[in-house]
């Protein structure tokens, strides 16, 4: 059998799955909206038939009407989503990297699947919830995963071209005062939406050019998280078992060089943990935080090994933070101010003359830094808002640890600006919505525009465009002047 028929039956295994699912539990619930099935007999005896209400006749449940009630019971905590996802880069041009090769970008076809999101939410007993979700993806033809074998992440399983992730899973137990959850969970601090500098404990997936915003990019992982409450106080603390790292490009997505060697995963010769508190507390028309946490650098560095010529090594960090957040109502209006302290994070370094932008940076040096993100969002109206940020972020004492003819690869301050705008039509029915972000030195921007429009209780579509630019020297240089064209319908139920 040839690799292809393989991929073929593969995909045809994984759509049986999803579709056989939505199936079956399409029937499911369809018996949610529909009366129970009685039948109507005659009585004999008028009196009998329960004379006292004046009724002449009795009902007598079916035996399949158990069974549909025993199956809503079993679905009733589950929700499901159907989608098929449609992206394509559709400006053809040529882009000119730094000391590299012209790389020519054709008009192209890169997403292409049907997905399948399940949720799940028990409050089984006082006090207690279980809460998770997971997802399964079927890469059909003209996807960049199709017909690959690209690492997965953890708790993600590949089977030919379909692919499964179990993405949050936890318990959650309450009492009047106290709160602990345990399992697969994000933990988010900082004030200012979608570019906090705080905002780090979780990782982020970023390796498909459809995911822009942070808040679907995060990843969860294995945590044990607690919640202290009083007056207006809340006391939180996580407790990380396994950390996790930003994963590398998938290979063949627009994020990936051609020609690079396949990225490690870091040894784990020791046992990794991440551990951190948040005190809150109100007052009137603020809020306030002070945060401290011992973590790792989301992002590995990737350096050649010294005794291993051609080795790469994945480089991990772990470093202190300090942190403190705060907001202001205003009427419509809400400011946000973050300000980070990190001690021990990594400052890449580079020697003259640049190297290529896709070659591992010579190394790695741990300094402290100091970041700050600040903005505003404004609510227009009822129906429309806008919110503005800036992260930015700046290391203490740059020049020292530095060799001869050795330079920060960073600006004195460098980090990123956000702008995001959103507008509610037709009884929410129809959401328009925009974002644009770079960076501060100008060498990268992208523009988005979506539309998403509800039909009814089951049925929604999704048009987005979006466009990219970026400097030769960009490490993201391949997306310049990119522009995609994405579609996605889904089914909920």
């Amino acid at each position: 059998m040839t690799r292809s028929r393989k991929n073929r039956g593969s995909l045809a295994v994984g759509l049986g799955i999803l579709l056989a699912a939505m199936s079956n539990t399409s029937r499911v619930f369809s018996t949610e909206t529909d009366d129970e099935f009685t039948i109507e007999l005659p009585m004999d005896d008028p009196q009998s038939a329960g004379a006292e209400d004046g009724g002449g006749i009795d009902e007598v449940q079916l035996p399949g009407s158990f069974a549909a009630e025993s199956a809503r019971g079993l679905f009733r905590d589950f929700t499901f989503k159907l989608s098929h996802q449609f992206y394509a880069q559709v400006n053809p041009h040529t882009v000119f990297p730094n000391n590299a090769q012209p790389v020519r970008k054709p008009e192209d076809i890169e997403n292409n699947r049907f997905s399948l999101l399940i949720r799940y939410q028990n409050p089984f007993a006082r006090g207690w919830v279980i809460q998770g979700n997971a997802q399964a993806k079927a890469y059909l033809p003209g996807d960049y995963e199709h017909g690959t074998r690209n690492k997965t992440l953890h708790m993600e399983y590949r089977l030919g071209d379909t692919e499964y992730r179990i993405n949050e899973l936890f318990v959650q137990r309450s009492f009047a005062s106290h709160s602990f959850k345990l399992g697969r969970q994000t933990v988010v601090w900082g004030e200012t939406l979608g570019n906090s500098v705080l905002d780090i404990i979780n990782t982020s997936d970023f390796r498909d050019s459809s995911i822009i915003e942070i808040e679907d990019a995060r990843l969860n992982q294995w945590m044990l998280s607690w919640d202290y409450y009083w007056n207006d106080k809340r006391l939180s603390t996580f407790f990380n078992f396994y950390p996790e790292f930003n994963p590398p490009a998938r290979r063949g997505s627009p994020f990936h060089v051609p020609g690079t060697p396949a990225l490690p995963d870091p040894e784990r010769d020791e046992p990794l943990f991440e551990v951190g508190s948040q005190l809150q507390w109100t007052v009137e028309g603020s809020d306030f935080a002070l945060m401290a946490a011992y973590l790792y650098e989301n992002q590995l560095r990737y350096e050649l090994s010294r005794t291993s010529p051609g080795k790469i090594l994945a480089k991990k960090n772990d470093y202190w933070l300090l942190g403190a957040s705060a907001n202001r109502a205003f009427g419509r209006l809400m400011l946000r101010l973050d300000l980070a302290y990190s001690h021990g994070v990594l400052a890449d370094t580079l020697l003259a003359p640049q190297a290529p932008f896709f070659v591992s940076l010579p190394s790695s040096l741990p300094k402290n830094q100091l970041g700050t993100s600040f903005g505003f969002e404004y609510a227009i109206d009822n129906d429309q808002r806008i919110s503005v940020s800036i992260l930015a972020r700046y290391f203490l004492n740059k020049q020292s640890g530095l060799s001869p003819g050795e330079r920060l690869a960073t600006d004195d301050i460098f980090g990123t600006w956000l702008i995001r705008y959103s507008y509610s039509l037709m009884n929410g029915d129809l959401l328009l919505w925009s974002t644009m972000n770079g960076t501060l030195n100008g060498d990268r921007a992208l523009i988005s525009g979506a539309a998403t429009y509800t039909l009814d209780d089951h049925w929604s579509v999704m048009a987005q465009a979006i466009g990219t630019w970026s400097s030769p020297s960009s490490a993201t240089a391949l997306l310049d002047r990119d522009i995609r064209l994405g579609f996605n319908v889904s089914y909920s139920f």
